[in-house]
């Protein structure tokens, strides 16, 4: 096979993997959507307040397929960041505060970090999240004494 022939199958591969990404985050927009859809006008369902945010799209989705986060029919694409890392770990348990100690295990994996390394990728969440129009669920990541929840309840 001639360099140019193996050059094109490159390109070719590249564009299917790029098309199969993009199918793939459409179809965990659909899912969101529905499930969203479901959730809000299912039985029993309702559209949240401005304390309770779990109605408004229930738990989010983290999708490891896709590495996008899906609330409220909503979704955003996070790449396979740390971004992304934190939003998995933050959503495992809803309405929980989780300590620094343990983000850094399980979002940076041990390594050594400091509580800034912390803030700064909570604040660049909530940023991505607010540009994919999930305002309210990057509201919800709120940070208290050196830990951080996803809080999706507030007890008044």
């Amino acid at each position: 096979m001639t360099q140019e022939k193996t050059r094109r199958l490159a390109h070719l591969a590249n564009q299917l993997v790029e098309t199969m990404m993009t199918a793939a985050i459409c179809a965990e927009e659909l899912r969101a959507m529905i499930r969203a859809e479901l959730d809000v006008s299912g039985p029993g369902g309702n559209a949240g307040s401005a304390t309770d945010l779990s109605g408004a799209g229930g738990r989010p989705v983290v999708d490891a397929s896709t590495l996008c986060l899906s609330w409220a029919g909503k979704s955003c694409h996070l790449g396979p960041t740390v971004l992304f890392r934190l939003a998995d770990r933050l959503s495992r348990r809803p309405n929980q505060y989780i300590t620094a100690e343990h983000l850094l295990r399980d979002v940076w994996e041990g390594g050594l970090r400091s509580p800034d390394t912390i803030r700064s990728a909570v604040r660049h969440l909530r940023e991505r999240l607010s540009l994919a129009g999930m305002e309210d669920l990057a509201a919800a990541i709120q940070g208290r004494g050196g830990r951080y929840g996803l809080i999706l309840n507030h007890a008044e």
